[in-house]
């Protein structure tokens, strides 16, 4: 009896089992998903007239650098000046002793006096002795020696007048003035110290402030352009600093180095700026734009639109589909967050500017409506 009870339950199980499978296998498979759009903002290509700039980073540099160092020995008796101080032209920085010179100078200047007095008597004997030549009573022999004498006396007495000049040349280098306008450096000559011509070390050194220079380099195939534009007009720069917000210099191009640099293909410029303010500073780092006109019709999209990879620059399009591919461009610059095209796009194209990382090509994306470029 228990044997045919168990038995019923087995095969009840086994129906159960069986009709579970068959309704499994007649029931149709899902119909697969479709793969979800990637959503992306977009902006148009477009034309519009473009500013052509270079921008690079430059350093500013002094017209001139002036170490001031003694041109004779002599004490220092006195320091006109201050560290940090803005001197012209003229200024005088240091007072050395010029004892000695003076003692030079009145030594030179009585042996002036003596050798022009053997001058004259060498002169009024060989008068004498020619005309005594002329009667007879004086020989040749003598006139050419007493003539000799004379010429003696005058080299004498010229080279008496070159030790007076020279005497006084050395007291003029006791006054030590500014050559060039500038600002002063630290000062290593002290009161009492004893300055030599032969010294390492300058007694103060000038840095000229105003007008000053801003050297910088360029990509070399920007140098047509900046030449074209300097033959037209004086190409206006630009200076403005990280550092200082508020610093905007204008300046002009004034100089073109006569080679490319061939190890990183690159041109030297350097501009010049009033700085009469002197809010450039002699090795300071600032940012430099120059302007070299207007391109009327530039193809530009958002700068962020534009990726880098191992074959170049390129963007991501997206068709009347609404399906993503990879497009490689060339960028010829960006200005103000605009990237100008000049291969790879035509006018009206969409290109992915938010959303990137999880576009790939073949992809469909859901796009919100372009976004025109700023102006």
């Amino acid at each position: 009896m228990k044997t045919s009870r168990t038995a019923l339950i087995v095969a009840a199980l086994l129906a159960l089992v069986g009709a579970g499978w068959y309704l499994s296998a007649a029931k149709p498979p899902p119909p697969p998903t479709e793969a979800k759009a990637v959503p992306v903002i977009t902006a148009q290509a477009s034309q519009r007239p473009i500013p052509i700039r270079v921008e690079a980073v430059g350093n500013v540099q002094a017209l001139a650098v002036v170490p001031v160092r003694p041109r004779a020995e002599g004490e220092v008796l006195q320091v006109h000046i201050s560290e940090g101080q803005e001197v012209a032209q003229g200024d005088t920085l240091f007072t050395l002793d010029a004892r000695t010179a003076e003692a030079n100078k009145r030594q030179a200047e009585a042996n002036l006096a003596r050798d022009r007095a053997q001058l004259d008597r060498a002169r009024a004997d060989l008068v004498r002795y020619q005309d005594l030549l002329k009667v007879g009573s004086a020989t040749r022999q003598k006139v050419e020696q007493t003539q000799a004498e004379a010429i003696q006396a005058e080299a004498a007495v010229r080279a008496d007048q070159a030790a007076i000049d020279n005497a006084r040349l050395t007291m003029g280098y006791s006054t030590i003035k500014a050559l060039v306008p500038g600002r002063t450096g630290t000062i290593n000559a002290k009161l009492g110290s004893l300055a030599k011509p032969g010294d390492s070390q300058a007694m103060v050194t000038i840095t000229q402030m105003r007008p000053i220079n801003v050297a910088f380099s360029v990509a070399e195939s920007h140098l047509p352009r900046i030449r074209a534009a300097m033959a037209a007009a004086p190409l206006e720069a630009v200076v403005t600093s990280t550092a200082d917000p508020d610093l905007r210099a204008v300046g002009y191009l004034s100089f073109i180095d006569s080679a490319i640099d061939t190890t990183t293909g690159t041109i030297g410029l350097k501009a010049n700026f009033a700085n009469d303010d002197t809010r450039l500073w002699p090795g300071q780092f600032v940012n430099v734009t120059l302007t070299l006109g207007t391109e009327t019709q530039a193809l530009t999209i958002p700068a962020e639109a534009v990726q880098s990879g191992q074959n170049g620059t390129f963007v991501f399009t997206v068709d009347d589909q609404s399906k993503a591919d990879i497009q490689a461009v060339r960028v010829d610059r960006v200005v103000d967050g605009i990237a100008v095209i000049t291969q790879g796009l035509t006018p009206g194209a969409k290109v992915v500017v938010q959303g990137q990382m999880r576009v790939a090509p073949g992809l469909t994306v859901s796009e919100r409506a372009p976004q025109a470029v700023k102006p």
